[in-house]
């Protein structure tokens, strides 16, 4: 519903936009990127009057290609270069030899929160500056919601067991299911039991409300980016009222759920005796932290309602998408590696040895499923080119090997895919293998791959251990890198081990000859392939608890 209606709303305005396209980014006024485009490496792009439009134009389906083949130019010699993109201008790719110097940089000198503002254009698509301006809801991910596991797993367990009965069924005979959308609803009714619980976390159509604002939010940012600065006012007021307009409908199904809980919260701060014991859940933590500020504004009902949909609009996406593609890369998959087989063991072996349910500690313990979901996020990725900064120091910066400075604004980014396919990183890596996280030498550091030193290359070989999908290393950039990695990785990664774990006990999965391939759009991999997955109940699943 959210894209119907942003492309109705601005279907009108594409002509005008068309036809200011080419003088925007032809005109000198607006050229900051000269010295990027004539005196660097640059991949995509063809000089001529009309070279910069029609690159930008390419980039909505070139990305890919101009990252793979400016990885294997450049990024293997450890030489930077420059990137058409239709949403980011002139962005410079980064090679894994300088990740760490560069990721390194300063925050007053590289930003990852403008970065970050930039691709969902804040400004525009959350009205609200009061959310925008104090984001306590990314302390609660990374802190209170990490540190909380313990009590969170059995509640997640318990609703994916719930959802998997609800989505899955529980019939013997063999069933279609469309896997991208049951995905969706399952991992949005686990992770809204950690985030605000029951009744909201049940309630179909509140989550599909929660769907509806995530992909007008991050599709209205990328139409306003790919819009010329001159026209971003109209296009990114549409789009700002398209995500009010959605935040206004997922409102009116949380609303009284918050009110209710801030009375209470009230009730106990004002009365100790009062009976009521706080969830633990996100909701909670970001009524206290809010109350913990000082600012009466910030304890309006409105604005925790919006800080819990930001939550769930930079999380249920990439958690559905890790969970979908490691189903169809495991159906996908050649029967006689049984990988099926071998997790399902694993699972099966723990979950005995927890008592038959599932713990924190024992979801530590495995080990498979961790290394299969580590390799689905390398075998695909959600993005082809990731981890975007913005160049904030009004000096810019200068890289190794890049004669130019980069300005002030300028997005740099990383070739994720092309690492993750690397041949001299990974062994075989056009193929999925399911274990290969588990074998320490299976896996080269980048620093190690492009080093002279054959030395330390090799002693650093037998320094290795088995790589958790937590591990944010040169060789896999899937949860982010450096100290700005993913702040809800250890949150997802527990929620996903369950939704594995929990697939593989009970339910049977039919194989198909060949997977459905990811659809390439500007730096991103969609699901749009409608891929479908047999399922059904095993005769020999653990009882429900």
């Amino acid at each position: 519903m959210a894209a119907y209606l942003l492309c109705i709303l601005t279907a009108p305005f594409a002509l005008v936009i068309a036809s200011v396209y080419t003088w925007h980014w032809m005109s000198p006024f607006y050229s900051r990127y000269n010295d990027l485009l004539h005196s660097q490496p640059i991949v995509g792009y063809r000089k001529g009057w009309w070279g910069w439009p029609l690159a930008t134009l390419r980039s909505v389906y070139k990305s890919k290609q101009w990252s793979d083949e400016g990885y294997n130019k450049y990024s293997k010699a450890g030489v930077p270069f420059t990137m058409p993109s239709i949403e980011r201008g002139a962005a410079v790719i980064i090679p894994p030899r300088q990740l760490k110097s560069v990721y390194g940089l300063p925050e007053n000198v590289l930003g990852v929160q403008a970065a970050q503002d930039q691709t969902l254009q804040v400004d525009w698509t959350i009205w609200d500056k009061r959310v925008t301006d104090v984001r306590f809801h990314i302390s609660v991910i990374r802190h209170q919601m990490t540190k909380n596991l313990k009590q969170l797993t059995p509640a997640i367990a318990d609703e994916l067991e719930r959802g998997f009965e609800e989505w899955w069924g529980t019939e013997t005979k063999w069933r279609e299911l469309s896997i991208w959308d049951s995905c969706f609803k399952l991992v949005a009714g686990a992770s809204n039991r950690a985030f605000c619980g029951i009744p909201l976390c049940r309630d179909v159509d509140f989550l599909q409300r929660l769907r509806d604002h995530a992909l007008a939010i991050f599709l209205g940012g990328a139409a306003i980016n790919a819009t010329p600065e001159l026209l971003r006012p109209v296009v990114g007021f549409v789009t700002g009222l398209l995500c009010e307009f959605l935040f206004r409908r997922a409102l009116k199904k949380c609303l009284p759920v918050v009110r209710e809980r801030l009375e209470k919260t009230t009730m106990l701060k004002s009365y100790p005796d009062y009976s009521w014991i706080p969830p633990s859940d996100s909701l909670q933590w970001i009524i206290e932290e809010s109350r913990a500020c000082g600012d009466s504004h910030q304890l309006s009902p409105e604005v925790i309602c919006k800080r819990l949909l930001l939550i769930n609009d930079i999380s249920l996406h990439t958690t559905s998408f890790t969970v979908h593609n490691l189903i169809l890369d495991l159906v996908s998959s050649d029967p006689s590696k049984c990988y099926i087989e071998a997790l399902r063991e694993e699972c099966a072996r723990v979950f005995e040895e927890a008592g038959g349910s599932w713990t924190f500690e024992a979801i530590n313990k495995l080990k498979l499923v961790d290394s299969a979901i580590r390799e689905s996020i390398r075998f695909t990725p959600i993005t082809s080119v990731g981890l975007p900064r913005t160049v904030i120091h009004p000096n810019g910066i200068q890289l190794d090997g890049f004669g130019a400075k980069i300005p002030y604004g300028t997005t740099i980014a990383t070739p994720m895919e092309a690492i993750h396919f690397d041949e001299d990183i990974y062994k075989n890596s056009r193929q999925f293998d399911a274990f290969r996280f588990a074998h320490p030498e299976a896996v080269r550091n980048v620093l190690d791959t492009f080093s002279d030193n054959d030395h330390s290359r090799d002693k650093s070989s037998l320094n290795q251990k088995p790589k958790s999908s937590l591990s944010l290393d040169d060789a896999f950039v899937g949860f982010g890198f450096g100290k700005h990695g993913c702040p809800g990785r250890y949150f997802a990664l527990n929620e996903m081990k369950i939704f594995v774990a929990h697939m593989l006990l009970n339910y049977d999965l039919g194989t198909v000859q060949k997977r459905p391939q990811l659809i390439d759009v500007l730096w991103l991999k969609l699901p749009f392939h409608g891929a479908k997955v047999r399922v059904r109940r095993r005769i020999t699943a653990p009882p429900s608890n």
